[in-house]
């Protein structure tokens, strides 16, 4: 999904942002969320990373406009000590009060070494690595997870879903290098892509038991440090969600400073080292050029997308402007 694609037309960083901004608005978001989350959207597509991209625009619009997200949240600190705080997204979507326990976790990290910052009844909150990458930004390192409720629904006997695929919420490592692009592995838990599924794909349970059992673990502990660690299965949880039916997942991010334990020039020399190591010195997975680590890809095409604009697909430019058409913006703020 996130290859370059075939058939595309290069937009600037500045009309992806432009337009995924009037779209928000228009839908009713308030507007410096809506300003904040459409340069979040246009950074994801200028790595390239296009399925947390503007490609998000049309399913955001139509959840504020069909009240299943909250348009305007109240976002409230719920707790706080020096090395942690708890935010209240209100129903929202999840990137305005996420960034905001980043923002508070990287000051406090800066202070203490460590600090965890959290949100919970939120919605999506997009790619992890959109917070890692602002704490990574300030010299640290960080991990971040969204989860949700630990609630399932009533067992079917005859139509269980198969574990194998079971959830795939978004996380994020990012070690931040020096000479080199820096190590993110931004992902989400689950071994296969949602697209991935079939007879196929299925065989391969059989064949590599022990990779579904991994993206299982991980599953279950996104779900959980995303989730119930920060208070989705709350009284308040279940009153926001039957206000705000998409308002039901949590989000948290773990801030290290990298001088907490070392030089932070050293580390950043081990961090290129990997890097460089692996690049270097190893094959390529069959059907690659090149071996690279996460973060390469996405540094080498956040150069040129910024240069030159991100290539976005016809199809998904013909989509987004059914909706801009649709939520009433003018001929001249078209794709």
């Amino acid at each position: 999904m996130n290859r370059p694609p075939e058939e595309s037309k290069r937009i600037s960083e500045a009309q992806l942002r432009d337009f995924a901004g009037a779209c928000f608005k228009a839908a009713g978001l308030c507007g410096d969320h809506a300003e904040q989350l459409a340069q979040l959207l246009t950074n994801s597509d200028l790595r390239g990373v296009h399925s947390h991209g503007l490609r998000q625009v049309p399913g955001y619009c139509e959840s504020l406009r069909d009240g299943l997200i909250n348009p305007n949240p109240n976002c409230q600190v719920l707790k706080e000590t020096a090395t942690s705080i708890l935010i209240d997204g209100d129903g929202g979507l999840g990137y305005a009060p996420m960034m905001m326990a980043t923002e508070s976790a990287i000051t406090k990290a800066k202070a203490n070494g460590v600090a965890v910052g959290a949100t919970c009844h939120i919605g999506h909150y997009g790619s992890a690595g959109h917070y890692v990458r602002r704490a990574m930004e300030e010299g640290c390192t960080a991990f971040s997870v969204q989860g949700g409720s630990s609630e399932f629904g009533p067992a079917d006997s005859n139509n269980r879903p198969q574990s194998a695929y079971w959830g795939n919420p978004p996380l994020c490592f990012g070690l931040p290098g020096g000479d080199e692009p820096p190590l993110i592995p931004d992902m989400a838990t689950c071994i296969l892509a949602d697209y991935q599924r079939g007879k196929e794909f299925d065989a391969l349970q059989e064949m590599i038991p022990a990779a579904f059992f991994k993206s299982m673990g991980y599953t279950g502990v996104a779900r959980g440090l995303g989730g119930p660690f920060v208070g989705t299965d709350s009284a308040r949880a279940k009153a926001v969600r039957e206000k705000w039916s998409r308002g039901q997942a949590g989000g948290m991010i773990v801030v290290m400073d990298i001088g907490l334990f070392t030089d932070p020039g050293e580390f950043r020399t081990g961090v290129d080292n990997l890097v460089r190591g692996v690049r270097e010195t190893m094959a390529p997975l069959r059907g690659y050029d090149e071996a690279t680590l996460p973060g390469t890809p996405e540094a080498r095409r956040e150069q040129e997308y910024r240069r030159d604009g991100a290539p976005i697909s016809l199809a998904d430019i013909e989509r987004l402007n059914q909706t801009a058409e649709e939520f009433g913006l003018p001929l001249t703020m078209r794709l």
